[in-house]
């Protein structure tokens, strides 16, 4: 296995990925609305990106664009959204990334069965322009803009109809929505050998979840700032105190027995640190990085 951790693409997440030990960074280039850059910033960015690379040693393993809504309402896939897929995909393969992450947003004016069948359709174009540029796929199961094709209902109708096509997972996200215990013993045990990439993100939760809600209000903000007061504070927001992402190692989820799971599978796959929280932030962030990497390279056979 390779441990490495998601950065922001610039030249120095290489080197503080090579101070922290690592192997490798991830560069997720989702769209400006979900905190990425414009794909013209990408491109400008590259070259000083890639010579970082290969001045420190560390890989630049992987390269996503989720929350992508990428189907229109007649689930069409939308051209301007397609150019900035591929642009990504560009972009990695440039760096020699050996991974592209990807999400399909549901589409509210179709049914589920026009949905299942509009995202297979585009799920095998987008494993086809990446395996074209030396990269697999694997699609994500977190439920950012919408992506809905990432828990065992989807996968079942959806994998073995895209050849190619594997899971990013975080075990963290189906904690959040998988009841008290969290789902992912039961999706890793099932589905784990068709896990081609993870991240380790720790998560700790009191009560139901509230992510569902939380990404309704931020669409809704977004389209009404004025709502901001009356809506409240969110799952990531400051004042909350029902859900934190704080270090793996120090969290819920139960990692030894997830490791346990990725080893039966022979999963020696790309483990990606995503720090995420809203409270683990500077010289305490850094600190839980680094506690991170300590616990989850005593699990790395």
């Amino acid at each position: 296995m390779k441990l490495g951790i998601i950065s922001q693409p610039a030249p120095e997440s290489l080197e503080h990925a090579k101070e922290l030990g690592l192997d490798f960074v991830e560069f997720d280039c989702n769209p400006t609305d979900f905190f990425g850059l414009p794909v013209e910033e990408l491109k400008a960015r590259q070259a000083a990106i890639k010579e970082a690379s290969e001045k420190t040693g560390v890989e630049v393993g992987a390269v996503g664009r989720w929350a992508s809504h990428i189907l229109d309402q007649n689930g069409d896939v939308i051209p301007e959204e397609w150019e900035n897929v591929v642009a990504v995909m560009d972009f990695g393969q440039y760096l020699g990334a050996k991974y592209y992450l990807c999400s399909v947003a549901y589409v509210k004016e179709l049914s589920y069965y026009k949905n299942i069948t509009a995202a297979i359709k585009v799920l095998n174009q987008i494993v086809a322009a990446a395996k074209e540029r030396g990269m697999e796929c694997a699609i994500v199961n977190c439920m950012m803009g919408d992506n809905y094709i990432r828990t065992p209902k989807q996968w079942k109708l959806v994998l073995s109809e895209v050849p190619g096509l594997g899971i990013k997972y975080d075990p963290s996200h189906s904690f959040v929505h998988g009841g008290p215990q969290g789902a992912y013993m039961d999706e890793g045990m099932e589905w784990g050998s068709h896990f081609k990439y993870c991240h380790i993100k720790g998560v700790i939760q009191r009560g139901e979840s509230e992510e569902p809600d939380t990404w309704a209000k931020r669409d809704l903000i977004m389209k009404h700032p004025e709502l901001k007061d009356i809506l409240g504070a969110d799952m990531y927001d400051p004042k909350n105190t029902n859900y934190d992402n704080p270090p793996a190692g120090i969290d819920c989820i139960n990692w030894r027995a997830f490791f346990a799971i990725l080893y039966m599978h022979g999963y020696d796959g790309y483990l990606a640190i995503e720090p995420h929280s809203r409270t683990w932030q500077g010289e305490k962030g850094e600190k839980g990085v680094k506690y991170t990497i300590k616990y989850i390279r005593d699990l790395m056979l």
